[in-house]
């Protein structure tokens, strides 16, 4: 086998910017949380956990790399 034909995986996991739905404010998450996630401002929860990848309760601004 060449080294050009080797493929390189690829994560499935990213950071994300999402903005919350009552203030405004955006915050940077990881996909795969460990905990609920609420807005630094409001107090408004922007993820839920879910012992896998997250379910986003905000607007998803970016997928950060």
């Amino acid at each position: 086998m060449r080294k050009n034909n080797i493929m390189v995986p690829t994560p499935n996991s990213n950071f994300l910017s999402v903005q919350c739905l009552k203030c405004g404010e955006n915050t940077i998450i990881f996909t795969y949380t460990t905990m609920d996630i609420e807005c630094k401002s409001c107090g408004e929860l922007v993820a839920k956990k879910t012992g896998g990848k997250a379910n986003v309760v905000g607007k998803v601004l970016s997928v950060l790399d």
